[in-house]
């Protein structure tokens, strides 16, 4: 521990401080500006993942498939749903579901007590449907759940075997005390259950004595209805190849209730992408606008950056400029005929969206013409807006040689020099300190010296004075 300013009476450890403090000035200017360019840097990159999000939501208004995206709806989905492919085509179509297709379920006739007892039975017995047969063999310590596990066993034997035979095959539940078997697909056919060796069917009461089926839960069917008048059979209650490009899912049936089954062009997911652009546009342009702004409390960090006005200027002549293929040829040259319409001096967009959807109705290849561009173009005139708008952010988003990277790293480099000028100042200030402390130091013991050799003078002094002879 140093105590100073015993001798000299000074209390120079807090001149040094103050001495110190005035030297460091110099550095804190270093570090205002050290946290000024890293705030810019931060600015940069909040604005290239904004900029980075939108090229996402022009690429969506740029997908191949978006103006022509078929779109299926349904008068009554309680009983036909109706879902489009790609190969679906504009339509509207009546849907009349006479019958559903059923699965063919059958089961025991007495309920067992105790499904995990054992029944005491053995034998055989064969499980038909169609042309695909399997065996059971059945043991006398077998329960009624066991019996169900060799059925399902068997089956699955059969399928890998032979992956055909899974048209036919069969599921066995035990619910209630009752052994369960129904088909695994719908469609018309039977299951038919005959005992080999042993009489397992038959005491189960699966069947009688002439083999019949005791108790049917389910008869198996197929599917009947009518398309525009036309009628179909089906072995399922999904169907596939009935209206081109449309899957149909038969849910109930209602003779004489027609259901309408529409098949359009999807409009909302154009209107959908084109929001969704606009509102990460206006979020980037204004946090673009914010940041130059002196007088925002949380802007101003990029204030008078010729770059980002730059930026902010060629997005707006992005969004306003005619397609040039297209001028003087067609009404729709520019976004502001479909609907997209800059809302003030900010330079925002607002979406008139019924505007939208008419221009969609009325010339649907000529909105996506306008939007996306001549697919067959091989010029730069024959760019839609959000093509040239994404060549255009292509080029400042490009990794290491884009604009914002090229700026973001001129940013990490000046940064790092000040980091570098203030470590060496940093040094430099810790020597300066430790040689003022060093001189303060050497005086508090020059002067305790000093002060030493002053009391021992004054001793001697008063010695020989004690000696000399009084008057």
């Amino acid at each position: 521990m140093r105590i100073g300013g015993l001798a000299s009476g000074l209390d120079w450890e807090q001149l040094v401080e103050q001495l110190m403090q005035i030297e460091r000035r110099p550095l804190l200017l270093l570090e205002r500006r050290k946290l000024e360019i890293e705030s810019e840097k931060n600015a940069w990159s909040d604005i290239r993942s904004r900029i980075d999000t939108l090229q996402d939501r022009i690429a969506d208004v740029l997908a191949a498939d978006l103006f022509w995206r078929p779109r299926s709806t349904s008068s009554d989905e309680a009983r036909v749903t109706a879902e489009a492919s790609a190969a679906a085509t504009p339509g509207t179509y009546k849907v009349e579901v006479q019958q559903l297709a059923t699965a063919h379920s059958i089961a025991t006739y007495d309920p067992v007590a105790d499904p995990q007892a054992a029944l005491n039975l053995s034998g055989t017995f064969r499980i038909t449907v169609g042309s695909t047969s399997v065996d059971v063999t059945v043991n006398t310590t077998d329960s009624l759940n066991a019996i169900r596990d060799r059925i399902n066993a068997a089956v699955e034997q059969a399928v890998q075997a032979d992956p055909a035979a899974e048209a036919s095959a069969v599921r066995a539940e035990v619910i209630g005390g009752h052994l369960v078997i129904t088909r695994t697909h719908t469609g018309q056919g039977a299951i038919d259950v005959s005992d080999g060796s042993g009489t397992v069917a038959q005491s189960l009461g699966l069947i009688d004595a002439t083999g019949a089926e005791r108790r049917v839960l389910v008869t198996g069917q197929d599917a009947q209805f009518t398309v525009n008048g036309l009628a179909f059979t089906r072995s399922s209650n999904t169907v596939t190849d009935v209206i081109q490009g449309v899957t149909l899912e038969l849910h109930q049936a209602a003779p004489g209730s027609p259901v309408t089954v529409t098949v359009a062009w999807d409009d909302d997911a154009v209107v959908n992408a084109v929001k969704k652009f606009i509102e990460q546009y206006n979020s980037a342009l204004s946090f673009m606008a914010q940041q130059q702004d002196y007088q925002d409390a949380g802007g101003g960090k990029l204030g008078g950056d010729v770059l980002l006005t730059t930026l902010r200027n060629e997005l707006r002549r992005m969004v306003s400029d005619p397609v040039a293929a297209l001028a003087g040829s067609t009404t729709l040259d520019r976004l502001a005929a479909v609907g997209i319409t800059t809302q003030d001096k900010s330079g925002t967009l607002q979406l008139d969206e019924a505007k939208l959807r008419e221009a969609l109705a009325a010339d649907r290849a000529g909105v996506q013409r306008l939007l996306a561009g001549d697919p067959d173009g091989t010029t730069t005139s024959d760019d839609g807006v959000f093509v040239r708008l994404q060549k255009v952010l292509d080029g400042w988003l490009e990794t290491n040689t884009g604009l914002f990277d090229r700026r973001i790293d001129s940013l990490d480099d000046r940064a790092r020099d000040y980091a570098e000028q203030m470590e060496r100042m940093e040094y430099r200030l810790k020597l300066r300190e430790q040689n003022l402390t060093r001189q303060f130091e050497a005086l508090e013991t020059l002067l305790s010296t000093l002060q030493s050799q002053e009391q021992w003078l004054v001793q001697q002094v008063n010695q020989l004075a004690s000696l000399r002879p009084k008057d």
